[in-house]
């Protein structure tokens, strides 16, 4: 519980507006069904630094900015055009070809072969409207079918069930579950 705070409050501080990480590289490059509506949005990749376990890896994220987030069940009464992100982020991705499992945030002793994931709607792009883990019962997978360094470019899909987490305040509307099929992306690397 613990650690899944810390992971929390870091990932929202890095999308806050007082934020001290690097400049991203993002562009709509990203697609999926989620729940079986299509879904796209634009990736933003950064390396890791300072702990171990992160080094040798890299944090992608997809962030997803709908007329209303395809993750709730209906448009809000008082939405009218934007009303918020989604953010689709996997942590701790490995610079290298292959399947990785997806899991919640680990411990840095925890099995290297497995990618963090989470998924979040925010309003006003730093406050967290609902908050998604990955369904542990259900196998979900990153692939990297890319990693081109000379040329900037990581390349990859993903499949993913994810269950909204009730512990914290979170909106009636809210799906209670979010599957992602046949999700890809390619990304330029910073």
């Amino acid at each position: 519980m613990k650690t899944r705070n810390w992971f929390l409050f870091a990932f929202v501080g890095l999308f806050g507006c007082s934020t001290a990480t690097p400049d991203p590289v993002s562009g709509e490059d990203s697609m999926a069904t989620l729940n079986g509506q299509a879904w796209r949005g634009f990736s933003t990749v950064w390396k890791n630094s300072g702990d171990s376990c992160s080094q040798h890896t890299i944090n992608l994220t997809i962030q997803n900015k709908l007329a209303y987030p395809k993750a709730r069940l209906h448009a809000p009464a008082n939405c009218t055009g934007y009303c918020g992100d989604q953010l689709l982020a996997f942590t701790r991705v490995p610079l290298s070809t292959g399947v990785y499992r997806l899991s919640t945030l680990q411990p840095c002793s925890a099995n290297p072969s497995q990618v963090n994931v989470s998924f979040t709607t925010l309003i006003g792009g730093d406050v967290i409207r609902d908050q998604y883990q990955p369904d542990l019962n259900q196998t979900g997978t990153l692939t990297i079918t890319r990693y081109d360094p000379q040329g900037g470019v990581i390349e990859g899909t993903f499949a993913v069930v994810l269950v909204r987490d009730k512990r914290r305040q979170t909106t009636t509307d809210a799906a209670d579950t979010l599957t992602f099929k046949n999700g890809t992306f390619i990304s330029k690397l910073p």
